[in-house]
Parts: C-alpha cells; sequence; structure tokens
C-alpha cells in the first residue's frame, strides 16, 4: 500500500501544478428584430474570424490574449524542470495576432438563447481577462448592429444591412470567483487516485504472475496446495526381487494373474477414497496397455451400485478407447477442450458397464497438445465434484509438457509397466513422473490379455 500511496500523492502533486483553473464569463445580448435569419446570422458573425481581429484589434486584446497567464513559461514547462528534465526546444514562436486568435478560438463559444439574445461566453485562465473578452464582443456586434442594422451572411463573407434596428446589451459579463469544474483540486484527486488504483492493480498482477511461476493470463487457475509429500504406493505385480545371476537387467517374476492385479489395483483405488477421486493411469511408454488398464480399472470401480464413475480418454491415440461409445464419432473430449461441446454432450454410457465415458472426440489426435490445454485442469476439476472417481487414459507424463497442470490437482497416479520389461525402466519412469510434481505414484505390472478383445469384469 506504501508504494501505490507514494505514486498517488507525485502524480497528484504534478497535476496541481499543471493544471491551470480556467474560469468562464458570460454577455448576452439582445435585438428586437424577430427574424430567425437575423438571430443565426448574427451567431454567424460574433463566431467569425474577422469579427475577432476587429474586437482584439478595437480593444487592445492581443497582449493579453497572446498570453493569458500573464507568466513567461506555462506550469508544464514549470514542472518539467522541477522534476530533472530539459524541456524540448520550442518550434518558431507565432505572432502575438496569431497567439490572440488562437486563444480566442479555444476559448469563445457564442449561441442563439432564444427570445432575440445572444450569448457570449469566454472560457480563460484569467478571469478578468474572460469577463473582458465576453464585453468587448458584446459591444462591438452593439456598435456594428446601431451603424448598420440587422444583416446577413452572403456565401462570399459579405454583409448586408438594410436599416438600424434597436439592440442591447442585456447582462455584462462579471469575472468569476470559482474555476470552471473540473477544478485543479477535481483533477489532482482524481488522477492520484486513479494512479493509486492502477500501481495497486499492477502489484496484485505481479504478485499473481509470480505465484503462478509466470502463467499466462487467461490460463485457468491451479488450487494453491501445500508441497506434497512423495509416497510410493505398492508395486502391484512386482518382482521377486530374485535374478538367475548379477549380470542380467533386472526383471520383474511374474506371480499373479491378471484379474488378482485388477483386483488389488481396485482395492488400493477404494481405500484411498477420496484421495482417489482422481485417478491418473500412464505409462513409461506409449502402450495400450494404458488404456486397457483403466478401462478395467474403471470397470472394476463401477461394480458397486452407489459408485459413479468416469473414465476420460485422454491417450486420444490408443484404440481400445474408441470402442468404448456406441458411435465412434460421439463428441468426446478434444470437443470439450475446444469448446465446441458441453458435458451433457461428451459424456456417455460406456457400453459393457456401468461406467460414463468421455470418449477421444473428434478432430485432434496429438495427445501432447491435449495434455498441455488450459482448459484440462479445469474440466477435471469439474468432474471430480460429480463423480466419486475420475479414471482418466493418459498417455505417458514423464516428460510432458503441462503435466505438472494435471500433477497439481493431486491425483492417484497408476504407472503400468510391462511384463518382463527392465525394472530400471519403471524406476525412470516414476522419477520423471515425481519430476512433474506427482506424489502418490502406484506402480503395476498389468498382464496381458489371453484372448483378444476380451477385458475382465469385476463382479
Amino acid at each position: 500500500m506504501f508504494g501505490p500511496a507514494i505514486a498517488a500523492l507525485l502524480v497528484a502533486g504534478a497535476t496541481s501544478q499543471i493544471a491551470t483553473p480556467r474560469y468562464t464569463a458570460q454577455a448576452r445580448v439582445w435585438s428586437d428584430h424577430r427574424s430567425f435569419a437575423a438571430g443565426r446570422d448574427g451567431v454567424q458573425v460574433l463566431s467569425s474570424r474577422e469579427f475577432a481581429r476587429q474586437v482584439i484589434e478595437s480593444h487592445n486584446l492581443a497582449a493579453r490574449l497572446a498570453n493569458p497567464l500573464g507568466e513567461p513559461a506555462n506550469a508544464l514547462s514549470g514542472a518539467v524542470s522541477l522534476a530533472g528534465f530539459a524541456a524540448p526546444p520550442e518550434p518558431m514562436p507565432a505572432s502575438r495576432e496569431a497567439l490572440a486568435l488562437r486563444t480566442i478560438e479555444r476559448g469563445l463559444s457564442v449561441r442563439d438563447a432564444g427570445n432575440g439574445q445572444i450569448a457570449v461566453d469566454f472560457v480563460s485562465p484569467d478571469p478578468r481577462l474572460s469577463a473582458d473578452v465576453a464585453n468587448a464582443f458584446a459591444r462591438n456586434y452593439l456598435e456594428l448592429r446601431e451603424t448598420r442594422g440587422p444583416f446577413s451572411m452572403d456565401p462570399n463573407g459579405a454583409t448586408a444591412a438594410p436599416s438600424p434596428a434597436p439592440v442591447r446589451i442585456i447582462a455584462s459579463a462579471v469575472p468569476s470567483t470559482s474555476a470552471r469544474w473540473p477544478t485543479p483540486l477535481i483533477s489532482s484527486l482524481a488522477t492520484g487516485i486513479g494512479t493509486f488504483l492502477l500501481v495497486l492493480g499492477f502489484q496484485a498482477f505481479a504478485r499473481r504472475r509470480a505465484s503462478t511461476g509466470g502463467q499466462e493470463i487467461g490460463a485457468v487457475p491451479m488450487p494453491e496446495l501445500a508441497p506434497q509429500t512423495m509416497q510410493h504406493l505398492p508395486w502391484i505385480g512386482a518382482a521377486t526381487g530374485d535374478y538367475a545371476d548379477e549380470t542380467e537387467s533386472p526383471r520383474p517374476f511374474r506371480r499373479f494373474s491378471r484379474e488378482r492385479e485388477l483386483a488389488d489395483l481396485s482395492r488400493l483405488v477404494e481405500l484411498r477414497g477420496e484421495a482417489a477421486r482422481l485417478v491418473i493411469v500412464t505409462g513409461a511408454t506409449a502402450d495400450e496397455g494404458i488404456a486397457r488398464c483403466a478401462i478395467s480399472l474403471g470397470r472394476s470401480l463401477s461394480g458397486a451400485a452407489e459408485r459413479r464413475v468416469v473414465i476420460v480418454c485422454l491417450d486420444v491415440a490408443a484404440e481400445p478407447l474408441d470402442a468404448l461409445a456406441a458411435d465412434p464419432r460421439a463428441p468426446g473430449l478434444t470437443d470439450l477442450l475446444f469448446g465446441v461441446a458441453s458435458f451433457s454432450d461428451a459424456i456417455h454410457r460406456e457400453n459393457g458397464s456401468r461406467c460414463h465415458v468421455i470418449p477421444p472426440g473428434r478432430g485432434a489426435r496429438e495427445a501432447s497438445g491435449l495434455v498441455a490445454s488450459d482448459r484440462l485442469p479445469l474440466i477435471l476439476t469439474a468432474l471430480k465434484q460429480t463423480y466419486d472417481h475420475v479414471v482418466v487414459a493418459a498417455p505417458p507424463l514423464g516428460r510432458t509438457e503441462g503435466a505438472e497442470r494435471i500433477a497439481a490437482l493431486d491425483p492417484t497416479t497408476i504407472l503400468v509397466t510391462h511384463p518382463g520389461a527392465m525394472a530400471t525402466d519403471a524406476v525412470q519412469a516414476f522419477d520423471a513422473l515425481a519430476a512433474q510434481g506427482f506424489g502418490d505414484i502406484a506402480m503395476v505390472t498389468f498382464t496381458p490379455e489371453t484372448e483378444a478383445g476380451s477385458l475382465p469384469r469385476a463382479a
């Protein structure tokens, strides 16, 4: 708050020095001529440049109008000098008569007030000058009408006057005691408050950008979470640690059947409860086993009648995910991410279970680009608030841009490994996920299907 307040005071002070109070004075003349044209032509004559020259010359106003403040330098140049900067060189000075006419053009206002009256207003920084100029125009107009009578303007600017007519000044201008609104005080307050709010907003923006690590404006806001403690969940279907000899690469030793692995995995997710509302199923390398594991897990979890489960097909290139919806052309995740479909359009009933499913959708087939989408965390957060479990069939995320946004949602992560694969590959994949911010990671070595196209289903 201290910085914005200082900036506001400095700007307000500078404005008070630069802003010049301006004063308005008004004179009124009246003529008994009832012709609308005469009144209109009178306004035209009073507003003409030639009439202004006559007023300036007959009342010796050139010097006062050329420098209405009566100072050799204006407030702006003074403020620039006080700030320590050199004022830019001024252009070739105009003549005093030209400056006087410029002041007249900026400050004079002539209008038909009705009932034969013409109002002459003049605005300047000097209240006495404003009154003198308004009265000078009124007197010159009075003299012109008394000597020449009503007149009209022809296209060439000449005037024709048939006969004199009664005319008089019904209100002389007097110097104003109060400046025209907005006054320098109001201007200073307005600029000071505006500067305060602007600096305060900029500071808030800078803090927000720093707290989000430079995330672009318009990105989905990430929830502020406490640092997650790394938790290595059980490795389902893990190796025994026994190897043929020390020179061989370590490979998991298969103990369990696929049904047993699926049962253990489902039980792990169920026991984690609220911590497993969002389950990310990924792998070390792109493989259909990731999608088949996610499908099997979703179907198993949906076996309980009261449990609501949705499978989200983020790995849009995995063929097993294409068959989950009855219509392969149905809108899905890509349509949600691109904003061309609503949740009600993209969520479907899965063919073989009570699961709901958001299929891959139409269009993009590059999963890495979808992971980096700003809308993906927003969609997953909304689904977490609706379903008991959101199972996401994801591509390998260890080195994918944007994966840290998914990790910020604090999911339970299932890392699918291949039977017979090197254990070091699984460890490296685990470390890559941890580096992206994923905290709770369980590894499962998922047994391939024995029959093509068959998927185990929990009772």
